[in-house]
Order: structure tokens, then sequence, then C-alpha cells
């Protein structure tokens, strides 16, 4: 990079420190990557080499995180270096850990349960190689201790997880006293399960004695559920709990590229079209992306993420009049943007082809299946009761494309329309076409949706043996769709303008966002117009 560009970043870095969140970092640890045979976070011990290229992030890191796995099945020498570089940068350590121990009256096998005694264990090892732990954050506790509803789910109260989780709890202040301890949750298009959320904070300050010291929010990113940040954010700010959001990027993130580039819109979602300003922002990937995480000046990488996050904000505005979108872009301070590339996009457009999204799903067929259906279900077979809603939909023509030694083999199939209230369901099958077990197989299907709930409805592909029963099946979930419709450029006041066509001027729209995806020193921004009845 040019020292001038270099010094252009660090200056906007400068001006954006004094209101920014604490940044925390999070990545896939060695043994996480074996174990799944990714490429993802293929530098993760460089990081805590002297001279490793993150200079600017990590001057401005607050916390970097690490996972049980690593705890427990790190190597004595890897672990003994990232104890020993974070303590000369003066970053803090964090271990997310399922804090919950399995018991008799749950049995239950998720990320948030371990073994009795496993804690005690993974944080001894921890002091004993050096490490200091300054925070703890529960992996998901009353999620999986409550929410939860697959094999072995416990299903308990607020009350009784709270006190459940107390032990390690205490167990935890007495290996490193003055520790933090914090929890991790899923937040999605449920105000029921947020308002359960709230009365668990509760009862865990009631059982433990302390306060959660900080929340983090798992979001979903679907947009019903990053609505439920605004009213989540009031709650921790009464109860004077640290706020934080995990920025990862969601089903979006197939590529480096695209990994990237979702979790920094969703960072200028939260802090610009929400006006949200939580304390603690937090880069964490547990998915095969990014596969680098150095240097900080590459496109792509997690240190860079968080280095763009560091840049001065902006503030972008969207209205709609009539068949014309206007918007304007400022900095922080109000003063114009000029010259800068405006993406405008519709959320929920199910009016025309130009609304659709192509969306694919591929596996291996099961060797035990004998056919499959295309499968259709709306507000039915659902993984939680908080799920069902209205859904509008259209299906463009589907494929299925199965690839064997002898070739490819295709089954289409026609166009589709579904319209479903929140108080009716749909369950619809094809009728059964031939497969061959073992085949790989890509399921690809055009929509456009528009949804009031993020789970209500899928589309897919259900294999079923010889008897017809049900052997697995692969489902796309219909979220309402982001379809671009193209770009504006400010001008000199930061203004900009958009001719939609004709049939958006009329009756019930969808949502129309715009983007500003930043420059070398400014951060993004988003802004949303809400549909007209």
């Amino acid at each position: 990079m040019p020292v001038a560009l270099a010094a252009l970043i660090t200056f906007g870095c400068a001006s954006r420190i004094a209101d920014a969140a604490d940044i925390w970092l999070a990545a896939v640890d060695p043994v996480v990557r074996a174990a799944h045979h990714w490429d993802a976070s293929a530098d993760y011990m460089d990081l805590f080499l002297p001279d490793a290229p993150w200079a600017t992030v990590a001057k401005h890191t607050r916390v970097f995180k690490i996972g049980p796995g690593f705890a427990s099945q790190g190597s004595d020498a890897d672990l003994k270096q990232l104890f020993a570089n974070l303590q000369r940068r003066h970053i803090a350590l964090a271990l997310e850990i399922g804090l919950l121990s399995i018991s008799d009256h749950c049995h239950e096998k998720t990320e948030a349960y371990g073994e009795p005694g496993l804690v005690e264990r993974v944080l001894q090892r921890i002091k004993r190689l050096g490490g200091h732990l300054d925070y703890l954050a529960m992996d998901e506790p009353f999620f999986y201790g409550h929410q939860y509803a697959g094999p072995d789910a416990c299903k308990l109260s607020a009350s009784q997880l709270a006190q459940d989780i107390a032990p390690n709890v205490a167990i935890a202040k007495t290996i490193f006293p003055g520790i933090k301890i914090g929890d991790v949750e899923v937040v999605y298009d449920s105000a029921a399960f947020l308002d359960a959320t709230k009365e668990w904070i509760d009862a865990y300050a009631k059982a433990t004695g302390t306060p959660l010291a900080f929340f983090h929010a798992d979001e979903s990113w679907s947009p019903q559920a990053t609505q439920q940040l605004v009213p989540l954010a009031a709650f921790l700010k009464q109860r004077q709990i640290h706020f934080g959001v995990i920025y990862n990027a969601g089903p979006q993130g197939t590529s480096d590229a695209l990994w990237a580039q979702a979790a920094t819109r969703h960072a200028d979602q939260v802090e610009s079209e929400l006006a949200l300003q939580p304390d603690d922002a937090l880069f964490q990937t547990w998915e095969p992306f990014p596969t680098r995480l150095l240097p900080e000046t590459e496109s792509g990488t997690l240190t860079n993420i968080a280095l763009r996050y560091l840049r001065a904000p902006s503030r972008l505005s969207l209205t709609q009049k009539g068949a014309r979108l206007e918007g304007r872009l400022t900095d922080g301070k109000g003063t114009p943007v000029a010259h800068a590339a405006i993406l405008l996009s519709t959320f929920g457009d199910t009016s025309h082809d130009g609304g659709m999204v192509r969306k694919t799903v591929t596996g291996k067929v099961p060797a035990n299946a004998r056919a499959a259906v295309l499968a259709v279900r709306v507000n039915q077979e659902l993984s939680c009761m908080a799920c069902t809603g209205a859904v509008v939909a259209r299906l463009g023509p589907a494929t299925y494309r199965e690839t064997t030694e002898g070739g490819e083999t295709d089954q289409r199939f026609t166009p589709a329309v579904i319209d479903v209230s929140a108080t009716h369901t749909m369950a619809t099958n094809s009728a059964k076409f031939p497969i061959q077990p073992d085949a790989g197989f890509t399921f690809e299907i055009p929509v456009a949706v528009r949804t009031q709930a993020e789970h209500a409805s899928s589309v897919g592909v259900l294999f079923v043996d010889a008897l017809g029963h049900e052997v697995q099946r692969r489902m796309i979930r219909l979220e309402t769709t982001e379809a671009q419709l193209g770009t504006a450029e400010t001008d000199t006041d930061g203004r900009f303008a958009f001719a939609l066509r004709p049939g958006f001027a009329d009756g019930t729209q969808p949502a129309f966002t715009a983007q500003f995806d930043g420059s070398d020193t400014l951060r993004g921004a988003s802004a949303r117009s809400l549909p007209r009845d």
C-alpha cells in the first residue's frame, strides 16, 4: 500500500475512535479448521507473531475471543504464543463456551452444554499456560436450554437454567477473580422469544448475584430479525448491560469477498439504518470464510473488515416520492459527500420477474433414497412455534440436476405462486421423480418473496425410500428477497435520485433500500424506505 494511502486510512480511523464500539475479534482456530477440513482462517496463528500485519486493528482491538475446542485441545505452544502476544498488545482474552453442564434433568447435547467438570478443566488449563481470562461468553444457554426443539431438548424455564448455570459461574470467578461473564444469544424474528430472553437476563442476575457484564446478539439477519435489536438494546441499557452485535455474513457469505461485503453491510445496517451504537462490535466467524485473516490492508480478510469499521461514519437518507427515490449522503458531521455510488434495491418485490433472486442448494443423494419430490411448506413442519407468518412468493422455473459418471440428468418444474396468510398452512409435493443414490445434485430455483416471518416457508427437495418414507430433505428458506434496482451517483450536495419503473408508484409496494459501501476515509451507510399501503 502506498504511504500516502496508509496515512489517509490511519487518519480516518483516528477520527472514528472516540465514538466507536469496542472491537472483539474471533475466528476459526486450528482445532476447528482441522476438524472440518476447511481452508478457513489459514493464517490464524500468524496473528500472534510480533510483526503481524494488523498493527492498526490490533491497536484498537479490545478483546480477542477463543473457543472451547482450541482452549482444551490446542497445543501448549500455540496457546502460550497466543496468550503472550495478546498480553504484549494489551488485548484482553475472552473464552466462549457452553457454561451449562449435562445433568440428571437435562442430557442435551448442544453447544450450550458440556460434560460435568469441563468448564473447570478448560479454565485451569488456560491459567496453567499463562493466560489471563478477562471475559467469559456463555454460548447461547437460553436459546438451547429453553427454545431449542431438537433431539434431547430440555425446554427449561429461565429460572431453572439460571440455577443450573450458577455453579459454573462461581467456578469461573474462583479461578479468575474479576472475570466479566456475559451471554451470546440468538436474535431472530420473535418478539415472544425476545421477551423470554429478557426474563432470562433477570433470572441470571438473581441466581448468580451479579448481572450479565455484556449481552452479544447472534443475529439471523432477516429484515424482521434486525428490528428486534432496537427493543433489545433499550432493555440492556435499562439494565446497564453492555450491548454487542456479532457482525458476520449469514447465508450470503459464500466467498471471502461476499462474506466481507455482507458483514460490513450488516454493521452499516445496525449503526446507520437502525441508528444503534453498540458497546461491542464483534467481527467473528465460525464458517469456512474468510479464508484469511491477514493482512489488514487486503480486501476480504477479517482484519480488513475491522479496519473499514474504524473509519469515520457516514449518514444516508432515502425517501420515495411517487416513481422516484431520493436521498442524501453526508459524513458524520453533515458535510455532503459528492460523486459517491449509491446502490438501490427492493426488499420483498414479488410483482415482476426483475425482483427474482436465484437460490441454490447442493448435496449428495442419500444412499437409501429411491425417489424425490419437490416440496413446498408454509406455516407447517416448522422449527419453532413462533415462526408462522403471511407469505407471498413467486417461484420461477426450478431445476433439479444430478451429476454421475454417466453424465447429467435434469428434472424441470413449472413456476408457481404462493399467497398464504399467517393463519393458514400449505404443504404440497410434486409427483415423484427418479434419482440416482449417491449422485451429486444441485437444486436451483428463482424466487421473489415477501414474508412477515423469517422461517415460515421453504422450498426444496425431499428424498424418499422404496416405501415412500422420507429419508432426507434439503430445503431453502423463503425469506424476504433483496433485488438490486441499479445505482445512482451523489451530486455536489450529496443528493441523489433514481427513477423507478411506473408500477412502483401505485398500490402496496416493497421496501426500498439504499447502500453506500464506504470509501478510503468513510464507513458505509444504509437507509430504508418502508412500504406504502
